[in-house]
């Protein structure tokens, strides 16, 4: 049984399109198979931005533009250079070695420009098929590429925030201590690094950890299940604004639990929030991205106008 075949089989009456599904395909296993042989090119940006453009183009199915397209069939000449290119790019980071090592994760203008090369594992696959048919996968399957350039790019909240840390933190701080005065007197704040506010009962040090980038990251995984199930109902422009509303809203929902932290923690539950904040905190973002869905889910799907009754 064919691959594709398999793939209709499971999601359903769909015709998989194989002149995209196979370059996909490949190109997610070659990415696969470039961090087993270097492990130190592990990101999950460029695994996550192919895959959940496959699984896009699955849901979407089949075009019928693409048999008057007549795109050209997977030559072995291309095959071979782009397989070629990935060995390339694993020994020269194999012959690298250690400085490699060191750059990657960083925050220096040396892990930046490791994390373009990690993003490089993706360029291979432009040699799969001429610029021609490139430009119309581009044009049927724009929707799909969009979202998986959009996956590429949000996946890499956590190295961002680290980086904006040191401006992100302060306000993040004093936002808190902003929402926070009015209920707690006496309400005090320490710039550093990671800001403290001090308070009556209990002093609260905003960490790196609390800069909600947890929220995001579960925000993104959850939301990008609802796009996979519903792809074909929904709405793309909708949904890209819905998605920036999501974002927006986890990080004002980060910001009213540091605030909750805060006033419950000076008002006689110190114990409580001391050993309950980190596990609630996963509960509070799960809450506000069910709120959030509640809110926009019907808003994003296409709507269906039925035709008025006839006349009997």
């Amino acid at each position: 049984m064919r691959v594709s075949a398999l793939f209709s089989a499971i999601l359903g009456n769909l015709r998989v399109p194989p002149f995209p599904f196979w370059i996909l395909l490949l190109a997610l296993a070659a990415v696969v198979a470039d961090q087993f042989a270097a492990p130190v090119l592990f990101s999950t940006a460029p695994l996550f931005a192919v895959l959940a453009c496959l699984l896009l183009v699955v849901r979407h199915g089949y075009r019928p533009e693409l048999q008057s397209a007549n795109p050209s069939r997977l030559a072995g000449a291309r095959v071979f250079l782009f397989l070629a290119l990935h060995a390339v790019l694993v020994a020269l980071v194999w012959i690298l070695g250690d400085p490699a090592l060191r750059a990657s994760g960083s925050l220096t203008g040396a892990g930046w420009a490791f994390l373009f090369v990690k993003l490089c594992t993706l360029a291979p696959a432009l040699l799969l098929l001429p610029w021609r048919d490139w430009r119309t996968l581009a044009s049927l399957y724009t929707t799909e590429l969009t979202a998986a350039g959009i996956v590429l790019v949000t996946f890499f909240p956590r190295r961002i925030v680290e980086s904006l840390w040191p401006w992100y933190g302060q306000f993040l701080g004093r936002l808190v201590q902003l929402f926070s005065w009015p209920f707690v007197s006496g309400l005090g704040y320490v710039k550093a690094l990671y800001p403290t506010l001090t308070g009556p009962s209990l002093d609260v040090t905003i960490l790196l950890s609390c800069s909600g980038v947890n929220g995001i990251e579960l925000f993104d995984a959850l939301f990008a299940l609802v796009v996979l199930c519903d792809w074909p109902r929904l709405n793309k422009r909708r949904t890209l604004i819905a998605y920036g509303i999501g974002v927006a809203a986890m990080i004002f929902g980060n910001v009213v639990r540091i605030t909750s932290l805060v006033v419950l923690g000076n008002h006689g539950f110190a114990d409580f929030v001391s050993r309950f904040h980190i596990n609630a905190g996963w509960l509070f973002f799960a809450a506000i991205f069910l709120i959030f869905l509640s809110l926009t889910y019907r808003w994003m799907l296409i709507r269906i106008r039925l035709a008025p009754p006839s006349a009997a």
